[in-house]
């Protein structure tokens, strides 16, 4: 019978682990894509994924129509799509800095208004509270495009509009940090706050000294989640933005599909994000089950 038991597990878990591993291959065939064809010439990729084929090479164009030609190695295996960009297109690294610039004010933002404010929410007995925190869970719950007209009117009232300003300050008071803040601070024990307020500790010293080292795995998984978030910006920047020169990096790639470096520019853009997943994974893991976030 334990035998029996024993076999049907094993079972059960080669077919878990083998639905895991093709799941796991399906999500990251086209960042490999994207990776491997990095590596082409631009006159590959012209003739693979364009309607510019060169002579000699039309193999994939029947009766004038030209096909995508996949395929996961390059002919020839160069770093020409790299030089070309970092060496010969200054623009692309411009750009890349306006991502930086509305991703980390955003991030630093909100970890600075959403620790007070989750603290404020749980600790304090001001009437009504929870009638404003419902107004957070309702907000947070909307559709991002319901809240464009009405930030685009406060832009305009305030003269922002037209720069970063005009993204970075709702950025930084999304309810959603303030959420997974209070969800987080739900779940911890409150004997070391009320041991610091008998010793006299006011609030403000007992948000940096008790309560900031308890929120680490709370702030990991919000810098990530709300670095990420904010790195993929597609809507805010064609509103609020005035010319191409302020674009971030994830609007200005939909201009650059006509470059023979567009793989190399889109697998550079992917790195700060994976860096940012591969380094604080357990951190935002944590974060989230300590958090109640489903």
């Amino acid at each position: 019978m334990n035998n029996m038991i024993r076999i049907n597990n094993g079972i059960r878990n080669i077919a878990l682990w083998s639905i895991l591993t093709f799941l796991a291959i399906l999500f990251l065939f086209p960042i490999l894509i994207v990776f491997t064809h990095s590596f082409m010439e631009s006159f590959e990729v012209a003739n693979r994924y364009t309607h510019l084929v060169r002579p000699g090479n039309v193999s994939h164009a029947v009766d004038g129509i030209h096909f995508v030609r996949l395929s996961l190695i390059p002919d020839f295996v160069t770093f020409r799509q790299y030089i070309d960009l970092l060496l010969h297109y200054p623009r692309y690294l411009g750009m890349l800095w306006n991502s930086f610039a509305l991703a980390l004010p955003i991030m630093l933002g909100q970890i600075l208004i959403a620790a007070p404010a989750s603290y404020a929410f749980e600790m304090s007995n001001l009437r009504g509270k929870e009638v404003l925190y419902l107004v957070y869970i309702v907000i947070m719950l909307m559709p991002l495009q319901v809240a464009l007209v009405p930030n685009f009117i406060v832009a305009e009232w305030l003269e922002i509009n037209g720069s970063r300003w005009a993204i970075i300050l709702p950025g930084i008071f999304n309810p959603f940090g303030v959420f997974l803040m209070r969800q987080f601070l739900r779940g911890l024990t409150r004997d070391y706050i009320e041991a610091a307020q008998i010793d006299g500790a006011g609030h403000l010293r007992i948000i940096f000294m008790v309560v900031a080292p308890l929120f680490k795995p709370a702030l990991a998984a919000l810098m990530m989640l709300t670095f990420i978030e904010n790195w993929n910006l597609v809507e805010q920047p064609l509103i609020f933005l005035q010319g191409i020169s302020q674009w971030p990096l994830s609007v200005y790639l939909m201009r650059m599909d006509g470059t023979g470096f567009i793989f190399a520019a889109s697998f550079f853009y992917l790195l700060p994000t994976a860096f940012v997943f591969l380094y604080g994974q357990e951190f935002m893991v944590e974060g989230i089950q300590l958090s109640g976030v489903k």
